[in-house]
């Protein structure tokens, strides 16, 4: 039977310390391709007109948010690492056991409020090392 997760076992930590208040978590990996096009008189017909590629560089990047909580530890030092630009690790679990890990630049912090609704915020992170996949055996 396939194992299914469910959102309300998820959750974010930067470091050791929990981002309290987080309902969302998203991360990307991709890869690029390389043209490595050429002459090839040796291919038949058609063949010689399709482009011939490898594979190229990878990246990966994160967003997650949720409510603001000025009292979440987790919440200021993210918020202090987007500002100073330093490399953080950050951990989006799938639940206790699962999950992602990599070191990555926050590239940004944004908090969001209506009048009649409940204040937000959101966060961009781009990684800077390979992300990691912890858990899946």
């Amino acid at each position: 039977m396939p194992v299914h997760f469910s959102g309300f076992d998820g959750y974010v930590r930067a470091g050791d310390t929990l981002v309290k208040c987080m309902r969302h978590w998203s991360v990307s990996i991709t890869g690029e391709t390389l043209e490595v096009s050429c002459f090839s008189p040796e291919l038949e017909g058609g063949e010689r007109r399709f482009r011939q590629r490898v594979p190229g560089p990878l990246e990966w990047s994160a967003s997650f948010d949720g409510f603001i909580d000025p009292t979440s530890v987790g919440q200021q030092e993210i918020m202090d690492a987007v500002e100073s630009g330093e490399i953080i690790e950050a951990y989006f679990h799938l639940d206790g056991s699962r999950y992602y890990v990599g070191k990555g630049i926050l590239t940004s912090e944004s908090a969001e409020l209506d009048w009649d609704g409940v204040g937000t915020i959101s966060f961009d992170l781009e990684g800077t090392a390979p992300i990691k996949k912890v858990g899946w055996e």
